[in-house]
């Protein structure tokens, strides 16, 4: 697998551009340098097989596609029983996501809401795919996550802003989140599905 993860494990880097984590596999639109996979990634199904990967990635990627929730869907039928899944995006609110005219999906520390288990709540009827939130952050610079070594300098983070605005995350978006617009929000999920015979 390279630096990242146990030996043996399957990465897949989703919309990995030029900056592909290493030891993984990378999928991407345009053939660019570290991409593996050549694949327009709107369109279903994935060259891979069923439970095929360890860990899955998405940095900065998700924003750009049509259909969450079929990429979701499409996310869970390759990830193997109790994999990782992380997804990194701008927030909303943030200058980055409302700059790029290529975005297509706003997130917000509520969005995976909608495929989580153990949650309280309601609107979880637009897929049955299921996942388990082992974190989830908002970030004013870049959030920490299992395959970044090296974050930038973060003041907010420093100064213990991010741990208030991720201690009360829902009060923060509702009132204040264009007082001060963060920059990334990050989820860390483990995929809920039953073993099954590779």
């Amino acid at each position: 697998m390279g630096i990242l993860g146990s030996e043996g494990e399957r990465w897949l880097d989703v919309g990995c551009g030029p900056y592909k984590i290493p030891g993984s596999i990378g999928i991407d639109w345009v053939k660019l340098p570290g991409v593996d996979v050549v694949h327009d990634l709107n369109v279903f199904p994935w060259p891979f097989s069923d439970n095929y990967f360890d860990h899955i990635v998405c940095k900065h990627s998700l924003s750009h596609l049509n259909d969450l929730v079929g990429t979701i869907k499409e996310i869970f039928r390759i990830a193997k029983p109790n994999s990782i899944l992380e997804i990194l995006a701008p927030h909303y609110a943030s200058d980055n996501f409302n700059t790029d005219p290529t975005h297509k999906i706003s997130f917000g520390i509520r969005t995976m809401n909608y495929f989580l288990e153990g949650i309280d709540f309601q609107y979880r009827y637009y897929s049955d795919v299921r996942f388990e939130k082992i974190v989830s952050k908002i970030s004013f610079r870049e959030n920490a996550t299992d395959f970044r070594i090296k974050t930038k300098v973060n003041p907010f983070r420093n100064l213990g802003l991010e741990a208030l605005v991720n201690r009360f995350p829902r009060l923060y978006e509702r009132f204040f989140v264009y007082w001060l617009p963060p920059s990334e929000v990050y989820f860390k999920l483990r995929v809920l599905k039953e073993d099954q015979e590779h």
